[in-house]
């Protein structure tokens, strides 16, 4: 494509800042940046495309693979008080109420229990779908919409995050099949499959989480389980999230309460790997961000009988990441995903953990230039 064009279907989150030369407020950098979690998990062989490093030589690998990782952050310091203070005032987050009461259950005008994870679970608060196509319109400058000029400071500082990438929000009509793409939504519950096996995901998910609610383990999306004739099957193919060359898909939570007591109150989100069966936790620190490749397993754990009807809040971006003109040869850059190279070496976790033993062991291998195996032999 031609230089400065964008590439199909990328929707980017700055439409009216030049990202080059914006001013931070508060002479934020991306190093202010404080980051409390730095993980990969759910480690596994894929498919090689042509730009992958093949690592079939490894113990167990098949032949012509590419190993795959998820990737998760939790980030500190990151979304600014204007956007964080918009996100609020749209989630119906009463900081005056939250301050003298320590919080309140979800407005009834602005919430109706409509989201789930999965067919199986009863569902839980999410906004009214009048209340949720106003948020997304603004957010994503719709015809007929006053756009808000709140988010452009943290949209700007994400992509100023990723210099490499070109910072989009998911296009959910381009993930649907061609029957379903230009349907109105339903007022089933948000993000589950139809009962027939259409797949649905929107580009938001809003979240006032309460005691007793249930929550389930779930992805957000991976681009192998789009339908063959949707929109963006059609222009980028069938392929597993974090493909080299391809786009990567990503969630970033913010949670939206502007206090709350962590050590009392839980609504942690968990993480799994899948194969080992063990994981990591982020508890709900006001202001916190999330970012994580949207096919990590994942649930939110509902707040304790402590919390008193507290509803924990929060705000999902499902965004995607589009590699910039010149870099997407790079597979070094699919590597490092989310995590930005001065953030230091991820720790892996579980499945991750033992993949990182293994490609550790093969690099030592070949510095001794395959002494031990050699003498094994003799």
């Amino acid at each position: 494509r031609m230089e400065g064009e964008l590439p199909p279907l990328a929707r980017p989150l700055l439409t009216n800042r030049d990202e080059t030369t914006v001013g931070f407020a508060d002479d934020w950098t991306p190093s202010h940046v404080k980051v409390a979690l730095n993980l990969t998990l759910n480690a596994e062989f894929v498919p090689a495309s042509a730009n992958a490093r093949d690592l079939s030589s490894l113990p167990g690998a098949p032949t012509g693979c590419r190993a795959a990782v998820a990737r998760v952050l939790a980030l500190d310091d990151l979304i600014d008080e204007t956007a964080l203070g918009w996100i609020r005032e749209h989630l119906g987050v009463d900081i005056e109420d939250e301050r003298r009461h320590g919080g309140a259950k979800p407005r009834e005008s602005l919430w109706e229990r409509r989201t789930a994870d999965d067919a199986l679970a009863e569902p839980t608060y999410g906004l009214r779908k009048e209340s949720m196509d106003r948020l997304v319109r603004t957010m994503t400058h719709r015809e007929g919409v006053e756009p808000t000029t709140r988010l452009d400071e943290f949209h700007a500082r994400l992509q100023a995050l990723y210099p490499d990438w070109i910072v989009c929000h998911m296009p959910a009509d381009a993930l649907r099949a061609d029957d379903d793409a230009g349907a109105e939504a339903s007022e089933k519950p948000d993000d589950v499959d139809d009962a027939g096996g259409r797949f649905r995901c929107d580009a938001f998910v809003a979240n006032a989480a309460i005691h007793g609610d249930e929550y389930r383990w779930h992805v957000d999306a991976d681009p192998s389980s789009f339908p063959d004739s949707c929109a963006w099957v059609e222009t980028y193919g069938d392929y597993v999230n974090g493909e080299p060359g391809k786009p990567l898909f990503v969630s970033a939570v913010v949670y939206a309460n502007s206090v709350w007591d962590e050590d009392e109150w839980g609504g942690e989100t968990h993480f799994v790997d899948a194969d080992s069966g063990v994981g990591a936790t982020v508890r709900p620190r006001p202001g916190r961000v999330v970012l994580m490749d949207q096919d990590v397993t994942h649930r939110v754990s509902p707040p304790t009988r402590a919390a008193t009807g507290r509803a924990r809040f929060s705000l999902v971006y499902k965004l995607v990441f589009f590699p910039r003109e010149g870099a997407a040869a790079d597979a070094s850059l699919w590597e490092r995903g989310i995590a930005r190279p001065e953030w230091g070496p991820p720790s892996p976790i579980g499945s991750a953990a033992k993949l990182a033993a293994i490609v550790n062991a093969a690099a030592r291998a070949r510095r001794t230039g395959g002494v031990k195996r050699n003498r094994e032999e003799e």
